[in-house]
């Protein structure tokens, strides 16, 4: 009897153990054009409340003892300054101390595992209309500030990415005078000329990753650089637009990569084309994508998952599964409306140009779309698996008809969401 009274209380004291368990959280931050994103996930789902003052958002945690990856971090940023954890006996706090370019937040949840998603907004962010880099500051203006620094183009810690020549004076600056006043310490080096317009175009594979494959052998990286190439030369020829490929021969770049180059070129438009591929043999048409963590049908996670594991070395999105596709999806999220809004002009324009099969647009964890801090859409231009759509790959008045369609897409995208007076 003692023995069964035992067994029976064991479970009750495991549950008492279990609630009285601490609550233990992580903190990721994403900062991007619109502020900062700080993702809060938690081993259960806790009690909790959101303040604010004018220095300061609070999360009241009323959930016992906490446990949280550190007491305090400082971040040195001018929307967030640094993350404190003060602990109390009842209710615990995380502080976070905004800065100077800090304007509002707001919160939202996510669930499995469970996330409080807080947002800090700066003063100027980006909305539904296309925020464009400016080139840097006119002559004449604050000596010392070098054009881009803090900016989309900067790279982490606000050195200008890929600047080299930092410290060094412009090309033909002539010496101080003497008797004159003393230059600057660090002399503003000159801001490399941008058009009112970039556009950053993806052939999709390249290298030893052929993608997918045609019947009678049409290799998907040799049509995706076909039509990016005559993508570019219209764009080129028939808009203020600087253009840039992450590839122009056949060779092999990083998914990650891909973007990183858009956003070192701090461009307005990232399209990443490739070529669709079913077991199905009478599967046709085009498919434009905008990222999400979730995909909208099999058929949309299937073709992610086979652009996701090229060669089998892009394995980091299958093994690091949810957190970093969340993080990454969540950098693009401050986009999401204008990316919908491409990928809508996209396939419109392919369904009437080419009176090929509507399949719709689409939703998927496309790695390549991952980190991409402007509107970015993925188009699958045809079924390269199908022996009449990879016949028509191979015909250059049907790559001018896709080229066309595409091009119309980013010239009517700008008309429609960019300030004329920022072209």
């Amino acid at each position: 009897l003692l023995a069964a009274l035992a067994l029976l209380a064991a479970p009750r004291a495991g549950r008492a153990q279990d609630t009285a368990a601490p609550l233990r959280c992580t903190i990721k931050t994403i900062e991007n054009e619109s502020g900062v994103r700080v993702i809060l996930e938690f081993s259960r789902k806790p009690v909790y409340e959101v303040r604010r003052d004018s220095k300061r958002v609070f999360i009241t945690l009323k959930d016992g003892p906490v446990e949280p990856p550190f007491k305090k971090k400082d971040y040195e940023g001018k929307v967030l300054e640094r993350i404190k954890f003060v602990e109390g006996f009842r209710e615990s706090e995380l502080v976070f101390y905004v800065g100077e370019d800090y304007a509002s937040f707001s919160t939202f949840e996510m669930g499995e595992p469970f996330r409080v998603v807080l947002d800090l907004r700066r003063k100027s962010g980006p909305s539904i209309v296309v925020s464009l880099p400016g080139s840097g500051p006119a002559a004449g203006g604050a000596a010392g500030v070098a054009p881009g620094v803090g900016g989309p183009g900067a790279a982490p810690g606000g050195t200008p990415s890929g600047a080299g020549a930092a410290g060094r004076a412009p090309a033909g600056a002539a010496g101080p005078v003497a008797g004159s006043a003393a230059p600057p310490a660090v002399a503003v080096p000159e801001a490399p000329p941008r058009a009112a317009f970039v556009v950053v175009i993806d052939p999709g594979h390249g290298g030893e990753d052929n993608g997918a494959r045609g019947p009678t052998g049409l290799m998907e990286k040799d049509v995706t650089l076909d039509i990016a190439k005559r993508l570019r030369g219209r764009i080129v020829a028939a808009m203020d637009a600087d253009v840039v490929l992450t590839r122009d021969s056949d060779k092999a770049v990083a998914l990650d990569e891909r973007t990183a180059i858009a956003n070192h070129d701090r461009a307005d438009l990232f399209v990443s084309i490739h070529a669709n591929s079913s077991r199905r043999g009478n599967a046709r048409g085009s498919e434009t994508y905008f990222l999400s963590y979730q995909a909208t049908d099999d058929d949309s996670r299937a073709v992610a998952a086979l652009e996701n594991n090229t060669l089998g070395l892009e394995e980091g999105v299958q093994r690091n599964s949810s957190l970093e596709m969340i993080l990454w999806d969540l950098a693009q999220s401050a986009f999401l409306k204008e990316s919908s809004a491409l990928a809508e002009i996209v396939q419109e324009n392919l369904n009437d140009a080419l009176g090929i099969t509507n399949r719709g647009i689409k939703q998927a964890p496309f790695r390549v779309l991952m980190g991409a801090t402007m509107p970015a859409v993925l188009i699958e231009v045809a079924f390269i698996s199908n022996t009449e759509e990879e016949k028509r790959l191979r015909d250059a008045a049907f790559k001018d008809k896709l080229t066309a369609a595409i091009f119309d897409s980013v010239k009517r995208f700008r008309d429609k969401f960019v300030k004329p007076e920022s072209r």
